[in-house]
């Protein structure tokens, strides 16, 4: 199961978390969202479900899943088990199959992967260090979602390569799922960006999301998803279209662009974007504490080329059950957006390269110690600095305490410092931390070439014991 799993979802994040995407909180897991519009939530039955010839898309892979958890329910564990693990059976579709895991993590079938089967695997890790068997029954417990994670691709000579899987929960002491690599389907669905309309700034999307939570609040919840739901109604304004979630990641609305997520009630909890940003969690944390900004970002195809432009969301609690957002490409983007990248940064170094570069100074840290690995930081020349590819180090509160650059930042505490636009690029890198991915996205001056415009930057940070982390950024925009 996991030769085929997993990474995964930006745009669901969709077209304004990325341009975003996603969920409800699920009462039962198989009817539609209290409120939400349109055609009950789908509950496919053995009888009903037409297989396609191949998969490529995620509402093909949220159907082959629900089908496979009703036919577990109709016909009982052990056969379902039987039939999944049947490599010829009706639960392989092309290099895609259906697997089977006890809530202890022991792989119960997995027809890709029999060697596996009967060994507990919940401690798995993908090549980025994330928990990701860990987050496919945490999605599970949930009801149905989705969950990004990367796993090497033995039709691409084992390269780790983005994963995006369905995963739901049979009876709950067991959850099926199914997952496709980047090269065999869409693993971050409906990147679709409205460039029709005139592009909105930031006060507008603000200003967008605070009369949805208003109308909401006068309105209530029923109304106010039955209007963010209608794709021709008024919340749909071109660019800013209105994404809901309850508390736990489950997509409440999200038109017009996955009618699938509110459909099947989809989680989007362990979702990431093409960074590896969990886009609902860290907004979701925002909505928590009153409210606030995000990055992520949503892939355009321009000229043969794919562009991953940086959008801004804003989100917003409504009360103690759910959270609305939003999202707009950042002014600083928006003709990149249409492929002109002139005067545009495009990244030099790669994400594995950011991940990398920070665990070599954790290492360091741990087997040196917190003084001289602080020497070594602060060093413009030293070992932890390529290019403006480098490390600093922050103390658990917030206050920097080397960078081979910013002198004048160490020794300042940071917690509440906010990018132009008012993002707090402190706590949301800690909150990314403490989720246990550890990447963000920032607008920040690239010090390490004396500039002092905001450029985008993608953050890793990793605790060094309870008390220190070392984070460290890649600047620009990534061009495939």
């Amino acid at each position: 199961m996991i030769r085929r799993y997993l990474f995964l979802i930006s745009a669901i994040l969709i077209v304004t978390i990325l341009a975003a995407g996603c969920i409800e909180g699920m009462g039962s897991k198989d009817g539609a969202p209290v409120g939400t519009p349109g055609p009950a939530a789908v509950t496919t039955t053995v009888t009903s479900y037409a297989p396609p010839g191949k998969i490529t898309t995620t509402p093909e892979l949220v159907a082959f899943v629900t089908h496979a958890a009703a036919f577990a329910r109709e016909n009982g564990r052990d056969a379902a088990i039987a039939a999944f693990n049947d490599p010829n059976g009706p639960f392989v579709i092309g290099t895609i199959q259906v697997f089977a895991l006890d809530y202890d993590g022991t792989l119960l079938a997995d027809a890709g992967e029999s060697e596996r089967v009967g060994t507990n695997i919940m401690d798995m890790t993908d090549s980025f260090g994330i928990p990701f068997v860990r987050k496919l029954a945490e999605t599970a417990g949930l009801g149905r979602g989705y969950v990004s994670y990367r796993y090497l691709n033995p039709a691409k000579n084992n390269t780790n390569e983005p994963r995006i899987a369905v995963v739901e929960d049979v009876d709950g002491t067991y959850y099926v799922g199914a997952a496709m690599f980047a090269s065999e389907g869409e693993v971050f669905p409906s990147l679709k960006l409205n460039m029709s309309a005139a592009h909105p700034d930031v006060d507008d999307l603000v200003a967008y999301v605070k009369s949805a939570v208003l109308y909401a609040k006068e309105h209530g919840r029923e109304k106010a998803l039955w209007a963010f739901n209608d794709p021709d109604g008024e919340f749909v304004r071109g660019e800013l279209v209105m994404m809901a979630f309850d508390f736990q990641g489950m997509n409440l609305a999200a038109p017009p662009y996955s009618p699938e997520l509110v459909n099947y009630r989809i989680n989007l909890i362990n979702y990431q974007d093409p960074d590896g940003v969990e886009t609902i969690r860290g907004l979701r944390d925002i909505a928590k504490g009153g409210g606030g900004f995000f990055y992520t970002v949503a892939r355009v195809n321009a000229d043969d080329r794919s562009i991953y432009i940086p959008k801004i969301d804003y989100a917003e609690p409504v009360d103690n059950d759910w959270w609305i957002f939003s999202g707009v490409i950042a002014p600083e983007y928006a003709s990149a957006a249409t492929g002109n990248l002139t005067g545009v940064q495009i990244r030099y170094f790669t994400r594995d390269d950011l991940y990398n570069r920070v665990n070599e100074a954790v290492a360091f840290a741990k087997e040196n110690g917190k003084q001289k690995t602080l020497a070594e930081i602060n060093n413009p020349q030293g070992r932890f600095v390529t290019g403006d590819l480098f490390v600093w180090a922050s103390s658990r509160d917030g206050v920097l305490l080397a960078d081979p650059f910013w002198k004048s930042g160490v020794g300042q505490n940071h917690w509440e410092y906010a990018d132009r636009h008012g993002m707090k690029v402190t706590q949301v890198g800690i909150q990314a931390m403490e989720n246990g991915t550890g990447f963000s996205h920032a607008l920040f001056p690239n010090t390490a070439l004396n500039g002092t415009e905001n450029v985008h930057k993608l953050i890793y940070m990793k605790a060094v014991d309870d008390t220190w982390w070392i984070g460290g950024g890649i600047y620009g925009i990534r061009v495939d």
